[in-house]
């Protein structure tokens, strides 16, 4: 699987609800995540920034995995720490948003272990 890249729409504080994204799939799901690096306007002379609410999981999701991340986005956008979570992986996206979680994690994971095969 190519990296997936999640963006966190939470209009209220996007730094603080993506920073908690970040922990949770760590910690919950345990997977490799981190902040997306940022996209630099021309002529700028450093990389060190990330852009706040947009974060990047590297690597090989299992199907294990799948789930648990499914878990941690569909709960946390359940909380309402963020209005919706899009993940993208080339051209394909998907969008999780305050629906009925129980579907909203079956999607999303069926989604991500499509990705995976």
């Amino acid at each position: 699987m190519t990296d997936l890249r999640m963006t966190v729409d939470a209009p209220a504080g996007a730094a603080a609800a993506t920073n908690l994204l970040l922990r949770e799939l760590v910690r919950g799901a345990r997977v490799d995540a981190r902040p997306a690096p940022a996209d630099l306007p021309e002529g700028a002379k450093s990389g060190a920034g990330a852009t706040i609410a947009e974060l990047v999981l590297n690597g090989t999701l299992s199907a294990a995995a799948a789930g648990a991340v499914a878990s941690v986005v569909t709960a946390f956008v359940q909380r309402g720490s963020a209005r919706k979570v899009t993940i993208r992986t080339g051209e394909d996206e998907i969008t999780v948003e305050g629906l009925d979680a129980g579907s909203q994690r079956a999607l999303l994971e069926a989604w991500l272990r499509e990705r995976e095969g």
